[in-house]
């Protein structure tokens, strides 16, 4: 099962800082404006991945545990879950919604902590701009590699409470979101909603298995 864009979309800055911000947990209370909030979340891992110390005296596992737990809260999993899911997920009880968000997140986290680790180079994000459309704010960004090479990335949130979460990232134009709940579409459309959780639990036991 292929569960990375089918467009390729993935080049190597963009997943960098995507990782960043997929894996980053939004703590800091007094980042006022979103735009503000995910820099502040981007330069805890940023200040992480810089740390030389702290990678030789860690191992790799410790390293990945350790993003992780800075991760969580920085986005509305289970938002992206039903968005990712779209129609099908009304037809899906409690229980089954909450094992699909799980599965989501393990998978999510997963790849990106691999990647991140693997590929982050001292690459460079620029915060252009933030529009707010009162509780919802897109955040629009570039990463810039040592090579110039230009990426753009935008992120669109919402305000829950006291914090700006994210529910989407946009890489070159093309939604994350979207880009799941197509392939998961053509997986129940193709068999069924059983055969899209057996192929989510096996990617996921291939991910425990080579790292």
């Amino acid at each position: 099962m292929k569960l990375e864009s089918r467009k390729n979309i993935y080049k190597k800055a963009a997943v960098i800082f995507v990782c960043l911000y997929i894996l980053v947990s939004v703590r800091s209370l007094y980042a006022v404006t979103a735009i503000d909030q995910v820099k502040s979340d981007v330069d805890q891992i940023i200040a992480v991945l810089d740390d030389k110390s702290y990678r030789e005296s860690h191992s790799r596992e410790e390293l990945k545990e350790k993003i992780k737990e800075i991760a969580y809260e920085g986005f509305d999993w289970e938002k992206i879950a039903r968005r990712s899911l779209g129609l099908y997920w009304k037809e899906r009880s409690e229980e089954e919604r909450k094992e699909f968000t799980s599965l989501l997140i393990k998978i999510l986290e997963n790849a990106y902590v691999n990647k991140l680790i693997d590929s982050y180079s001292g690459e460079k994000v620029f915060y252009d701009k933030e529009i707010i459309d009162g509780d919802r704010a897109l955040v629009e960004t570039r990463i810039i590699d040592k090579a110039e090479r230009e990426v753009s990335v935008r992120y669109r949130l919402y305000k829950k409470g006291d914090r700006w979460v994210a529910y989407d990232v946009i890489i070159e134009g093309v939604s994350l979101v979207k880009n799941y709940r197509v392939q998961f579409y053509d997986i129940i459309r193709q068999s069924s909603y059983e055969e899209l959780i057996k192929k989510l639990n096996e990617k996921q036991k291939d991910y425990v298995v080579k790292n």
